[in-house]
């Protein structure tokens, strides 16, 4: 036997011991793969028998409620709702009601459970490999807000602060006349007090050379299961003591008059 028949011969003994089928009832079968998502949980695939000779194969929508427990959200912004569609196509795989799924005729089970799998790996790489991931999600959110609003936003601002030093904001919302220019961050994690202090620093190095401004902190107090999360009393505190204005994002309509202004 030459090597690479060997190693074939030995990878689909271990796939056959590791993938367990099992009939949950007399129409649908749940098999589980032998590979991790991206937060080291097995991935669990269904299928189901159809009336008319198909199957169905589908995550049950494990996925997307995976991901959401982790606080990624597609629904909530378009352009990630278009990433992950375009991504679901590559595979030929549909999402119906949250689920990934695909219906197709017995013969082609080997290849559909293969394109299954793949669409929910790369649905999950695409959205939590990245260690700033959840920071950027938060950033997209508030700028889909602002765009929806027709607030013209310049996104990624550095300006120099009185140290000389550059610091960053998120976005910058010019000022004409009696208006003053805005200056937002956000927080996505905002119970670390931490975050809230770095951007304490760099708001108030930033203010001492821009005196007709106002500065904004948008908190993401939004969880992926539509809970509200509280925030410490002591985090909105701390900026509202220096004439910053600390912005749940659950509330975010709230400053939408002096943001549009």
């Amino acid at each position: 036997m030459t090597l690479s028949n060997s190693l074939l011969t030995d990878y689909l003994s271990w796939y056959k011991k590791e993938a367990k089928f099992r009939d949950l009832s007399e129409n649908i079968i749940r098999i589980d793969v032998p590979f991790l998502d991206s937060f080291s949980d097995e991935i669990v695939m269904y299928v189901i028998k159809n009336k008319d000779n198909t199957i169905t194969l589908t995550d049950d929508g494990w996925t997307l409620a995976n991901l959401e427990s982790k606080g990624v959200t597609i629904s909530r912004s378009k352009n990630r709702k278009k990433i992950f569609t375009e991504r679901l196509n590559a595979f030929g795989i549909n999402e119906i009601d949250e689920e990934l799924t695909t219906t197709v005729k017995y013969k082609d089970f080997p290849l559909a459970k293969n394109r299954l799998l793949q669409a929910i790996l790369a649905v999950n790489d695409m959205f939590m490999l990245s260690k700033n991931n959840t920071k950027s999600l938060f950033f997209e959110d508030v700028g889909v807000f602002l765009e929806e609003n027709n607030i013209r936003a310049t996104p990624d601002v550095s300006i120099p602060g009185s140290s000389g030093i550059t610091f960053n904001f998120d976005y910058l919302i010019s000022g004409y006349k009696d208006i003053p220019t805005r200056f937002i961050k956000t927080i996505s994690t905002p119970n670390n007090p931490l975050f809230a202090k770095a951007a304490l620093t760099d708001i108030l190095q930033t203010r001492e050379l821009r005196k007709n401004s106002s500065f904004y902190v948008f908190l993401n107090d939004s969880s992926s299961d539509d809970k509200i999360i509280t925030i410490k009393p002591e985090i909105k505190e701390l900026l509202i003591e220096q004439n910053i204005k600390p912005v749940l994002f659950t509330e975010r309509n709230s400053v939408l008059d002096e943001l549009a202004a």
